[in-house]
């Protein structure tokens, strides 16, 4: 396999692991379901979303989640090497798989309130399920900066400003929005995290342009 149709495969794992991240949070996210607590959730929401089993999209959402986070990882390792790699690239290499460890952990977390919903659990039991999960989502936003935050400095190195600057925004918008607002700032400011993705995706497959070099006078 050449490097050109391998650097494709993983520029579509990139792709690809956005729209399967959303298209598995779109299945599951239901209105009365345990998938749509978050910490800010009143008791009697939580009751609500508790008082009945987990339907069968629940499992097929979450099943897409996990490999929308296999596919991400791809994606990362793949992108911190093709910019330079070096110790900067094996720090945003290092993030991004500890990025998807506290991922998965959330995510089990949340297939375990699905699993126990309907299983008359005690109200304070289900709190703090919903608050344990919410504590490690918000970990991962935190990691999402640091991640992007060395490939800025590796895409700059690179000369790929657009890359750099725009993962460096990104980075900055979500640690600011999610000390304001841990909670639907920080949600949307991590959400253009995914944008990044998809455009950096398509631009590290793109051949650079040539510069016109100009010729040396005797």
């Amino acid at each position: 396999m050449s490097f050109h149709i391998r650097d494709r495969w993983f520029a579509l794992c990139g792709i690809a692991s956005v729209a399967v991240e959303f298209g598995g949070a779109f299945v599951q996210l239901g209105r009365n379901d345990t998938h749509s607590l978050t910490w800010q959730s009143s008791t009697a929401s939580i009751a609500r979303a508790f008082s009945h089993h987990a339907t069968t999209t629940v499992w097929i959402g979450a099943y897409l989640e996990v490999i929308s986070m296999g596919l991400f990882l791809a994606f990362a390792l793949w992108a911190a090497r093709t910019l330079g790699g070096g110790l900067v690239g094996s720090i945003a290499s290092a993030f991004a798989v500890a990025n998807v460890a506290v991922s998965m952990v959330s995510l089990a977390l949340l297939d375990s309130m699905a699993y126990l919903a309907g299983h008359a659990l005690p109200v304070s039991t289900e709190r703090t399920l919903v608050t344990v999960n919410g504590a490690t989502f918000v970990t991962t936003w935190f990691l999402t900066a640091f991640f992007l935050l060395a490939l800025a400095q590796l895409a700059l190195a690179a000369s790929r400003r657009v890359i750099g600057w725009s993962a460096a925004g990104i980075a900055a918008a979500i640690l600011v929005a999610t000390a304001a607002d841990p909670g639907n700032l920080g949600q949307l400011a991590n959400t253009l995290s995914y944008v990044w993705i998809v455009g950096t995706s398509i631009a590290l497959v793109r051949r650079e342009p040539r510069r016109a070099v100009t010729p040396a006078v005797a």
